[in-house]
């Protein structure tokens, strides 16, 4: 099955870190990214542009899009953003977890299934 994991961090937090923790939290996350790569469970994964880039386009409620309402920002009211994201192949639910659960970037990370077909 294919999850995709989509990591959330605070931005302001991460652009206060010291220049030094930053690097060091670089390196681990580029290392836990080239394990899973190594061991087949990343198929795809990219660093996103930070939420000043994101536009928002609004459409309505669910099933009846309207007029678009289009906005800069993140979807979502939040101090967390997307920074980045993976689809990755995991026999089920709990083994996706199991590697969102070892993400080292802190933050959250929400594991969601990729619908087939």
């Amino acid at each position: 099955m294919r999850f995709m994991l989509v990591f959330y961090a605070d931005e302001e937090e991460w652009v206060a870190l010291p220049d030094e923790e930053r690097t060091a939290a670089v390196a681990r996350i580029g290392a836990w990214y080239g394990q899973h790569v190594q061991e087949g469970h990343i198929i795809e994964g990219c660093r996103l542009a930070g939420k000043g880039e994101a536009t928002t386009v609004r459409l309505g409620p669910a099933g009846r899009s309207k007029k678009p309402l289009v906005t800069d920002g993140p979807f979502i009211e939040t101090k967390e953003a997307i920074g980045s994201y993976a689809v990755v192949e995991a026999p089920d639910r709990p083994a996706a977890v199991a590697i969102a659960a070892s993400w080292p970037g802190g933050g959250a990370v929400e594991v969601r299934p990729v619908v087939e077909g």
